[in-house]
C-alpha cells in the first residue's frame, strides 16, 4: 500500500488508541452508615432510628443539642441527587444545625432496589420519605410539633416543595441550591458550565452537553424530567426559605431566585425569604469559583460549610417562633450564561432514524470485516490493492459510533466534570474520535479511487466488501456531523 494512502488510517488508529488509553471516570463508592445507639458527644446527642415510609423501612439518625429542653424546632434533611446516598453525607450539616438548637434528622436515600436509579425516580416516593421523617420528629419529646420543617439540597429542593404540597404536617420549607427549572434543563446548564470551566470551546459545549440528553429525555429515560416545582410553590401557604450560593455551578442561582420570587408573589407566606450566600459553591462550602472538580465525591462534601449559610438558615428557623417578620429577598446573583429550554427532536433526530443509522453502520463495517475474513479462510483473491486499508477502515468505522455515544454518556452522567484533557478547546477523547472519523473518511476516498482502477480483477466477495465499506462511510459522514464529530 502506498505510504500516502496509509497516513489517514494511521492517524485514525492513533486517535482511537489515545481514546482507549484514557482512564474511565472514577465514581464515588459508599458503604452503609455504621449503626450505633443513642450517644452523647460533646454538645450533641445522636440516636439511630428506623421509620416507615409506605412499605419501606428507612434508616436514619436524629441529632439534637445535648442540653436537652423542649419545644425545639426540627428539620428533616433531604439529600440531593444520587442513588442510595447514605445519611452520613449530610451529618456535617445536621450537626451544624443541631449546635444552633435545631433537632435534625438525616436518613438513607432510596437506591435502585427502591425505585431510584440513574434513569428513573418518583418525586412522590421521595416526598413521602420526607413526610414520614416529619411525622417521626413530631413525636419526639424535645421537638415542638408545630415547628417541624424540611430542608432539601439540590434535587432535594424539588422533593421538599412536593412534600409540603402533599402534607400539612410540613410546617416550613427550605430549598438550598435547588433549581426552579426542570431537571433536564438544569442538567444541560450544569454540563455547559463544567465544560466551559474545563476549557471546551463553543459550539462544541452544546454538542457534548446537550444532544444525548435530548435523546434520553425523548426516550422517557431522564430521571424526573419535566418536573416543575413552580405550581406547588405557588400554592404554598407556609414559610419558605430559598437559599442560593452565588457561585453555584450545578443549578442556575440567578434564574432560580427570580422564579422563586415570582411564584411566592402569587401566593407565598409573608415570612418567606430568598437569600444569597456569597463566596460559596453548590455544596455551600467556601469556594473561589464554585466549580466541581472531577475527583470530588460525596464523602468529602459539607465538611467546611459556609458560616453565613448556617447562620442564615438557623436564624430564619428560630425566627418562625415569634411574630412573622416581613420576608427578605436578596438580589439574584449573576450567572455566566442563562439556561435554555431543550428543543424537541426533529424528524431526522428521531430514535427510529438514529437506530437505523447505527444498525447500518454496524452491518456495513462489521459485514466488510466478515467478508474479508471469509475470503482469507477460503483462499479466494483478496481485495487488492487496499486490503489493509479496508480492514483498518472497517475497524475504525465499527468502533467510532459506540465510542462516540459512550463518551457523550460519560459527559452526561458526570455532568461535564470528566471531559478529559482539553487541547485547543477540544477534549482529548473527543479529538481522538474526530481524528479517527476524518482518517476513515480520507481512507474511504483513497480506497474507492484505487479500487475503481483495479475493479476488473475483483471477485464477488471483494465487490461486496468494497460496497459495504463505501456504503458505511456514506452513512457515517452525516451521522458523525449530527453528533458533532466535525464540529470545530
Amino acid at each position: 500500500m502506498p505510504r500516502a494512502a496509509r497516513r489517514p488510517l494511521a492517524l485514525a488508529a492513533l486517535a482511537l488508541a489515545v481514546l482507549a488509553s484514557l482512564p474511565a471516570p472514577v465514581t464515588a463508592r459508599h458503604g452503609p452508615a455504621a449503626a450505633h445507639g443513642p450517644s452523647r458527644s460533646g454538645d450533641l446527642v445522636t440516636e439511630d432510628v428506623v421509620f416507615d415510609s409506605g412499605d419501606r423501612a428507612v434508616g436514619g439518625t436524629v441529632i439534637a443539642p445535648a442540653g436537652g429542653g423542649t419545644d425545639l424546632p426540627a428539620l428533616v434533611l433531604v439529600a440531593g441527587s444520587g442513588e442510595g446516598v447514605p445519611r452520613e453525607v449530610y451529618r456535617p450539616q445536621a450537626e451544624a444545625f443541631a449546635r444552633a438548637g435545631i433537632v435534625t434528622l438525616i436518613y438513607d436515600k432510596r437506591g435502585p432496589d427502591e425505585g431510584y436509579s440513574l434513569f428513573a425516580a418518583s418525586i412522590t416516593d421521595l416526598a413521602d420519605d420526607a413526610i414520614a421523617g416529619v411525622h417521626l420528629l413530631e413525636e419526639r419529646p424535645e421537638v415542638d410539633p408545630d415547628r417541624v420543617g424540611v430542608h432539601g439540597h439540590s434535587e432535594g429542593g424539588w422533593t421538599v416543595i412536593e412534600a409540603a404540597d402533599r402534607s400539612p404536617a410540613v410546617d416550613f420549607v427550605i430549598a438550598a441550591n435547588s433549581s426552579a427549572l426542570p431537571p433536564e434543563r438544569t442538567q444541560v446548564w450544569m454540563n455547559r458550565m463544567q465544560l466551559r470551566h474545563a476549557g471546551v470551546s463553543e459550539p462544541l459545549r452544546s454538542r457534548l452537553g446537550e444532544t444525548l440528553t435530548r435523546h434520553i429525555v425523548a426516550a422517557d429515560m431522564f430521571r424526573l424530567h419535566g418536573h416543575d416545582p413552580r405550581p406547588a410553590l405557588e400554592r404554598l401557604e407556609r414559610p419558605f426559605l430559598g437559599v442560593a450560593a452565588a457561585l453555584d455551578r450545578s443549578t442556575p442561582p440567578g434564574e432560580t431566585l427570580r422564579i422563586y420570587a415570582d411564584a411566592l408573589a402569587r401566593g407565598g407566606h409573608p415570612h418567606s425569604a430568598l437569600r444569597v450566600i456569597d463566596g460559596a459553591g453548590h455544596s455551600m462550602e467556601p469556594s473561589d469559583d464554585g466549580y466541581v472538580e472531577a475527583e470530588a465525591d460525596l464523602d468529602n462534601l459539607f465538611r467546611d460549610l459556609s458560616p453565613e449559610y448556617v447562620r442564615v438558615v438557623t436564624e430564619w428557623v428560630h425566627g418562625l417562633s415569634g411574630v412573622p417578620a416581613a420576608g427578605r429577598a436578596d438580589a439574584p446573583p449573576e450567572q455566566d450564561e442563562d439556561s435554555q429550554p431543550l428543543a424537541p427532536l426533529a424528524a431526522h433526530e428521531s430514535p427510529g432514524v438514529q437506530l437505523t443509522a447505527f444498525a447500518v453502520l454496524v452491518v456495513a463495517f462489521g459485514g466488510s470485516l466478515l467478508v474479508g475474513a471469509y475470503s482469507r479462510l477460503r483462499g479466494r483473491p483478496r481485495l487488492h490493492p487496499g486490503r489493509r486499508t479496508a480492514t483498518a477502515l472497517g475497524l475504525v468505522g465499527l468502533a467510532v459510533p459506540p465510542l462516540t455515544i459512550g463518551y457523550l454518556g460519560v459527559i452526561m452522567i458526570s455532568a461535564g466534570t470528566t471531559p478529559g484533557p482539553v487541547v485547543a478547546g477540544h477534549p482529548l477523547p473527543w479529538l481522538a474520535l474526530q481524528l479517527a472519523t476524518l482518517g476513515a473518511t480520507a481512507a474511504a476516498l483513497s480506497l474507492g479511487v484505487r479500487c475503481y482502477r483495479a475493479r476488473a480483477s475483483f471477485d464477488t466477495p471483494a465487490k461486496i466488501r468494497l460496497g459495504s465499506l463505501l456504503a458505511g462511510t456514506a452513512v457515517l459522514l452525516p451521522w458523525a456531523a449530527y453528533w458533532g464529530l466535525f464540529t470545530v
